[in-house]
């Protein structure tokens, strides 16, 4: 996943947002994005099931575990770590802090720690950017961007490229 150009400042929203757009807090580690980052659902990754049903170590490294609750933990030499529930909820931690998570729904959120920004792909194409100042936006599949600033101001990037300036709904 890559950040869009203008990753830093300028995000927004089209239609009602399901999450709170407020600032996202800095989080001193993965498991503390996985609890306040309110775009990943909800898993607990340090289960308390005593020892795996099964333990492999894998020629390359890695080391796979299989839990009689049906999650499988993979730890990677690297230092990366991707749990997989029974549900279908795929959650990876990276080595560098970022943390990546697929739903059962194919909805992938990506949180970028050094940039402490989220990226949401969603089933229908959908990219939602959340910047740590609070700043959200949208990409379309049809083109259209939308930037909703801390203000209350929204940028509206026609597919055409004209630009539309809202102050609290109304055009600048």
């Amino acid at each position: 996943s890559a950040l869009p150009s203008s990753a830093i400042p300028g995000k927004a929203s089209r239609g009602g947002e399901a999450q709170a757009e407020t600032a996202l807090p800095s989080p001193a580690s993965p498991a503390e994005v996985l609890m306040t980052n309110g775009y990943f659902l909800r898993v607990v990754l340090d289960h308390d099931e005593g020892r795996p049903l099964k333990e492999e170590v894998h020629h390359d490294g890695k080391l796979e575990r299989a839990y009689r609750s049906g999650r499988c933990q993979i730890l990677y030499p690297t230092g990366t770590r991707k749990e997989v529930l029974p549900n279908g909820v795929v959650t990876v931690i990276f080595s560098n802090g970022d943390v990546k998570q697929t739903g059962v729904d194919k909805r992938v959120v990506y949180y970028y720690a050094e940039a402490a920004t989220t990226h949401v792909s969603e089933p229908d194409g959908t990219q939602l950017y959340h910047f740590p100042n609070g700043q959200i936006e949208r990409h379309f599949t049809d083109g259209l961007k939308e930037i909703k600033f801390m203000d209350g101001s929204l940028k509206v990037i026609l597919p055409n490229g004209e630009v539309q300036t809202l102050d609290d709904g109304i055009p600048r």
